[in-house]
């Protein structure tokens, strides 16, 4: 368990449902290896999900009255949020996501991106061409850092999809040390005569995020291989990308890398960067719950031992959910998220991670505009140390003070019904 490393103690949280879930752990299992830090961990997801329980029960109810207009008194159950999820989307946004998808071609977009890290962080990517690579789509990028013209380090970008190519957008760290070379792997469709080449928007979001890691890689200046690249804390790893995926909501940068494909002049409307803000937090407040669920169940499932998953699902369900049962006969941890995958013990770090990526965007860019003092700031406080430096200690470094759940909490309440 790693949370202590970010060193967050939850003060005034009201441990009213978390000692129920502790309380009934202890009973139904036998035994339950809940240390000090594992009580951190339910402390600070209970803490979330509190703050968060009489908006779910607001947007729970909006949901509720959306199926009784549409098929009368029959009862709600955890089957129906997505599709009622949807139809309220559907009702709320004033643009078609088909349409918005039109004004991200591949090309736009990633030049935009390098735009945009270039004000933000300092970093110039060059194109080197002629490399040698293992297939005629992948592409070599150098960095540079744009005021001192000192070479950073190297990324490949692999961005399209092809047969018996690893089937997920991630970034491998080929080379540590003073010169690291990352490669980024995507998965997007190739322009050709059928398809002209344009990204989903939560791809575009995706790509923000990989790319993301790729800066976090080259600006990692630590003195040793084992702290340098993205050999940081696991808790601390997805904060910079999270940080940097904030801009995808941002108008000023959304003009920067969208263009409608037919004409790349006309980039999108205000009223679709409008709705794609708001989309990105509708009903969050449910969404979350659903998702502390499946940590408060990851924590208990390798907390324990002889766990019944089914009846442990069963008897968490209701009590995070607001009420809503888990569907009989189904085992949801069948279909675990993928936040969870690989990740055992610590699917709680997702949310963690997005708690302070929330705080650093919010108390330092705030207007929604890189500010190149502070982007230096960020690389050369929270990048370059790696992991050479406790991950807390290089937080409360850059903002000023020790971080907050405040903005993650006010962002996701932004949208109230």
């Amino acid at each position: 368990m790693r949370l202590r490393v970010l060193g967050f103690r939850l003060r005034h949280c009201d441990t009213t449902s978390l000692d129920i879930i502790i309380a009934f752990s202890y009973c139904f299992f036998d035994s339950l290896y809940l240390t000090g830090v594992g009580y951190q961990v339910f402390e600070f997801l209970e803490h979330i999900s509190a703050r968060l329980t009489d908006l779910a029960a607001k947007e729970l109810g909006a949901l509720k009255d959306l199926k009784k207009n549409e098929e009368g008194d029959s009862p709600f159950g955890i089957e129906d949020i997505l599709y009622y999820l949807k139809r309220a989307e559907e009702q709320k946004f004033c643009v078609d996501f088909g349409d918005i998808n039109k004004y991200f071609p591949v090309n736009l977009v990633l030049s935009g991106l390098f735009k945009i890290i270039q004000d933000f962080f300092g970093l110039r990517f060059d194109i080197i061409p002629n490399a040698e690579t293992w297939h005629s789509d992948v592409q070599l990028f150098s960095a540079w850092d744009l005021s001192s013209s000192e070479l950073l380090g190297y990324f490949y970008l692999d961005m399209y999809s092809r047969e018996g190519k690893y089937g997920h957008a991630c970034v491998l760290a080929l080379q540590n040390g003073s010169i690291p070379v990352a490669l980024l792997i995507c998965q997007f469709r190739k322009e050709a005569d059928d398809n002209p080449g344009l990204l989903r928007f939560s791809e575009v979001v995706n790509l923000f995020h990989e790319l993301g890691h790729v800066v976090q890689h080259i600006c990692n200046r630590a003195s040793y291989a084992r702290f340098s690249g993205l050999s940081v804390d696991p808790d601390f790893r997805e904060i910079p990308s999270q940080v940097l995926e904030n801009w995808c909501y941002e108008s000023f940068a959304l003009k920067i890398i969208s263009g409608f494909h037919q004409d790349i002049t006309k980039p999108v409307t205000d009223e679709m960067c409008s709705s794609l803000k708001w989309r990105r937090d509708s009903f969050s407040a449910l969404k979350l719950k659903q998702e502390i669920l499946h940590c408060l169940f990851d924590q208990i499932v390798h907390s324990t031992e002889n766990v019944d998953a089914v009846e442990l699902l069963k008897h968490l369900h209701p009590k995070v959910m607001l009420g809503i049962p888990m569907l009989e006969g189904t085992n949801p941890a069948s279909c675990f998220s993928h936040y969870a995958i690989g990740h055992e013990a610590a699917c709680y770090s997702h949310i963690w991670s997005e708690v302070f990526a929330a705080d650093i965007f919010t108390s330092k860019f705030q207007d929604g505009l890189p500010n190149p003092y502070i982007g230096l700031q960020f690389r050369t406080k929270v990048l370059a140390p790696g992991g050479s430096k406790e991950p807390v200690e290089i937080l409360s470094d850059f903002l000023g003070r020790e971080p907050s759940v405040e903005a993650y909490i006010a962002r996701k309440t932004r949208n109230n019904l």
